[in-house]
């Protein structure tokens, strides 16, 4: 998939190369619902021969509108852009939602920039979709314009999973509660994040048990404790016993919260890698130890029931990245 950061340049709309059947959106979590409608997409596109084209955004738009309410993200923009390119999409452009974009008619949205830039000639958005200034553009403004500039408009019904809206609002709650099993259904794929291995403190190798820290660039995460988990990186998938939290046992006032990962098979350097952490069961909360001796005996037991729980579940595609 070809990424495009921006609007791009102006395309000659009648260039056949440059035509694209095109969907809108935040797709955050990539879900099934967006699964959905890509999949739509995609099939235009190689029925007509044309190109499939997403266009979203590095940021929610909240964090621009809503500064003091930022709605929290299921998964970072990098996350994103690579299941984006696993749904099959000819190429994504990312756009910036700031003030000019928000200040932006509608109408000057879909013709000067869908159109005329991108050369879209098919629409896909979900029947909540609105846009443009001021919220103006809904679906019954889509299809009134549809007529106008000659594109087709197709509005794709919510998906629903026993009777709920399949949405990212509703997989961000789930996944802050914990629900790893429901935010699957939801996701179609396992509850998981991406990040940059980095240096850590080196508490984890003086406790016997080296592990591999990770910054993750997004904002929803599980609730704190010890995981059974699929580490992928390198094209390689290992099984992982996974810890979020403070720290509490060394920083009892601890606010920072840490990921750490220790792969159980291996002691290969990922070092500076990019790591997906795939999260298959929890194993204990996290808590506070009287000490440093207290704590290894623990982590010993709890990677042994990480060990037991991964050994029921097959392991992951390792193509990843």
């Amino acid at each position: 998939m070809r990424i495009v950061y921006g609007i791009g340049r102006k395309v000659k709309a009648s260039a056949v190369a440059s035509k694209k059947v095109v969907t809108v959106g935040v797709f955050d979590g990539v879900h099934r619902g967006h699964q959905h409608i890509l999949a739509r997409v995609v099939r235009e596109a190689k029925r007509r021969g044309l190109q499939s084209a997403v266009v979203t955004f590095a940021l929610h738009p909240s964090h621009l509108v809503r500064r003091h309410e930022k709605t929290p993200h299921v998964m970072s923009l990098a996350h994103k852009l690579y299941y984006l390119a696993r749904a099959g999409a000819d190429i994504c452009y990312v756009l910036d939602f700031n003030r000019a974009l928000a200040g932006m008619a509608a109408e000057g949205f879909v013709r000067d920039i869908l159109i005329g830039r991108m050369g879209m000639v098919s629409l896909y958005v979900g029947e909540d979709f609105v846009f443009g200034r001021g919220a103006r553009g809904d679906t019954a403004f889509l299809r009134r314009l549809s007529r106008l500039l000659g594109f087709c408009l197709h509005v794709v019904k919510p998906r629903r999973s026993h009777g709920e809206v399949i949405s990212s609002t509703a997989i961000r709650r789930l996944i802050g509660a914990g629900d790893l099993a429901a935010a699957e259904d939801l996701l179609g794929r396992p509850v998981a994040l991406l990040g940059r291995v980095i240096r850590g403190e080196g508490r984890g190798r003086l406790l016997g048990f080296p592990t591999a820290n990770i910054h993750a660039e997004h904002e929803v995460l599980v609730p704190d404790g010890i995981y059974a988990a699929w580490a992928l990186c390198g094209g390689r998938v290992y099984p992982a016993a996974a810890y979020l939290g403070i720290k509490p046992t060394f920083y009892p006032a601890g606010r920072r919260r840490h990921i750490e990962i220790f792969l159980l098979d291996t002691k290969r350097d990922v070092y500076g890698m990019t790591m997906e952490i795939r999260f298959v069961r929890r194993v204990r909360g996290d808590r506070r130890f009287a000490g440093a001796p207290e704590l290894s005996r623990q982590i010993a037991k709890d990677i042994s029931k990480a060990r037991n729980v991964l050994s029921a579940f097959s392991r992951p595609d390792p193509l990843f990245l």
